[in-house]
């Protein structure tokens, strides 16, 4: 039996909220190729779509701090890629994944690069989920956002285990351009 400790993933994501929230200033609008159109359309749409999503350090710092002072190349970028099977969440070269794996009465951990989730997505109210393939009852909602062109993943965030003072969160990823 394989249990996935994916603590450090989604702690590392959490951190991604913060009180300095920066205005995402990426406008597709003047890309002749996406503007005025829905560009999920179908489940089938996203198959071969790469998204990313940077954490960047300095909202790390504005949290802990309290200050929304500018510190760059510590940016963390996560990658969220879909192929017919999965939507794999690709963690940035820098960051170890740990999945811890039973063997027999005893558990050896193994470096990991991502998780691979299941997904469906359901056009009509432009929202889906991403499940764990490999993780124990794990469901993520999402939903596509048609005016920026991203993927935008939505919870709370509860400290010391109060949920009357939940933090939203929101991860926002954007599709990647890949050139050729």
């Amino acid at each position: 039996m394989k249990k996935n400790i994916f603590a450090l993933a989604a702690a590392v994501l959490m951190l991604g909220m913060t009180a300095c929230q920066k205005e995402d200033d990426t406008n597709i609008a003047g890309n002749p190729t996406t503007e005025n159109t829905l560009m999920v359309k179908s489940e089938a749409d996203l198959v071969g779509t790469e998204w990313t999503y940077t954490l960047s350090f300095s909202d790390i710092i504005g949290v802990e701090m309290g200050d929304c002072s500018e510190i760059t190349g510590l940016d963390l970028q996560f990658g969220l890629n879909f192929d017919n099977s999965y939507a794999h969440l690709v963690f940035p070269e820098n960051v170890t994944g740990l999945n811890l794996v039973e063997d027999g009465d005893e558990y050896t951990m193994e470096e990991i690069q991502g998780l691979d989730y299941n997904y469906s997505y359901d056009a009509a109210t432009q929202t889906g989920a991403l499940s764990g393939a490999n993780l124990v009852d794990i469901e993520i909602p999402f939903r596509y956002d048609e005016a920026s062109d991203a993927i935008i993943v939505e919870f709370a965030v509860a400290f010391d285990e109060d949920e009357t003072n939940a933090v939203p969160v929101q991860l926002v990823f954007h599709r990647a351009v890949v050139t050729e």
